[in-house]
């Protein structure tokens, strides 16, 4: 069996629960904070004041964290602006969020769309795998 016979593999884990991730914020009642010091006070409050921890999550030193925290720096580079959203909104609103999953699982459900590989290896029949769509609801 060659590479190009070999099936194409699922699609992650992490695509699927970032997709619902997607799906929580898009229920949240406040917006959540968009500057680089209200995102910084807002983690440090939820990581109990500790810089050293909010620096290691971030991947930044202690001291940008501080700076960002004393409004001395207001500018976040790429990967940390990109870091400072997701961290806040992963850490915002978790009651709201623990209530759109409750209903979720007791009420309307979810909807299921996923994209696979199915078939066998048979060149020229009907067997040929061929990416199939799936939709269901649950």
């Amino acid at each position: 069996m060659t590479n190009d016979d070999a099936q194409q593999p699922a699609p992650g884990r992490g695509m699927v629960l970032a997709a619902l991730a997607r799906a929580e914020r898009k229920v949240f009642t406040r917006p959540a904070p968009k500057s680089a010091k209200a995102q910084m006070k807002f983690l440090l409050m939820r990581a109990k004041g500790s810089t050293k921890a909010l620096a290691e999550r971030l991947g930044v030193s202690r001291r940008t964290v501080e700076r960002y925290r004393a409004g001395s720096l207001t500018t976040p580079q790429k990967r940390l602006r990109a870091a400072l959203v997701e961290e806040t909104e992963s850490e915002w609103q978790p009651q709201v969020r623990a209530q759109v999953r409750e209903q979720a699982s007791t009420t309307s459900g979810m909807m299921v769309d996923v994209t696979a590989h199915f078939g066998f290896v048979g060149k020229g029949s009907s067997d040929d795998g061929r990416e199939r769509s799936i939709t269901t609801s649950s």
